[in-house]
């Protein structure tokens, strides 16, 4: 583990809603979009549950990304719709929850994921959400060498198409915030891991 220097560094990567409830009846991290997501025509319409932006590579331009429920979601199989104008251009995809495994995923379906936690009470409870929380972890990840990305991908194709384990980045993350001796961030982990132990393929051990 890459600790030098973070100890008193690691504060800045810190980030500091609930939301309505709207449903119907290993340490190689990266790979390259699942089954999890598909792209259609029309964006889904009702409350957003949850909001971000993205910003174009070597520019100060950002673009939004939100969430909302599908209109084919129900509570046994819940669907959230993202969309974003990224240059403009509308682009929406379903993202099939049940099918998301934070041991390898994109950037897209971890955002829906989390959106969705947050919409049900199954997140961190942090200020700006889950996601936000597992950005935050992506940079200190990133600053500490056990990945090599950007928080936010930098561009729609990546935060779209890049996968991770999602797992394997938290928990070094967590074991650096342990031995920082910063509890509070820690234990937001232990929230997450709860949340990617619901949805994960194989079993995830803290």
């Amino acid at each position: 583990m890459i600790v030098a220097g973070i100890k008193n560094q690691y504060a800045e990567y810190y980030g500091s809603t609930s939301h309505s409830k709207t449903l119907s009846s290993s340490d190689s991290f990266m790979g390259t979009i699942s089954a999890a997501s598909t792209q259609v025509d029309k964006q889904a319409e009702g409350d957003v549950i949850g909001l971000k932006m993205i910003k174009k590579q070597g520019t100060n331009i950002f673009y939004g990304i939100k969430a909302i429920y599908s209109e084919k979601s129900t509570r046994e199989n819940p669907i959230v719709n993202i969309t974003t104008n990224y240059e403009g251009k509308k682009v929406s995809y379903n993202v099939n929850i049940n099918e998301v495994n934070p041991n390898n995923a994109s950037r897209l379906e971890m955002f829906a994921l989390c959106s969705y936690a947050d919409d049900q009470g199954l997140g961190d409870n942090s200020t700006f959400g889950t996601y936000q929380t597992l950005c935050t972890y992506v940079e200190m990840a990133n600053h500490n060498g056990y990945i090599s990305s950007d928080s936010d991908g930098d561009a729609w194709e990546k935060f779209e198409n890049e996968k991770m384990s999602w797992v394997n980045m938290s928990q070094k993350v967590m074991d650096l915030l342990y031995d920082c001796n910063d509890l509070i961030q820690y234990n937001k982990g232990i929230s997450i891991m709860n949340l990617f132990s619901l949805f994960s393929k194989e079993p995830i051990f803290i």
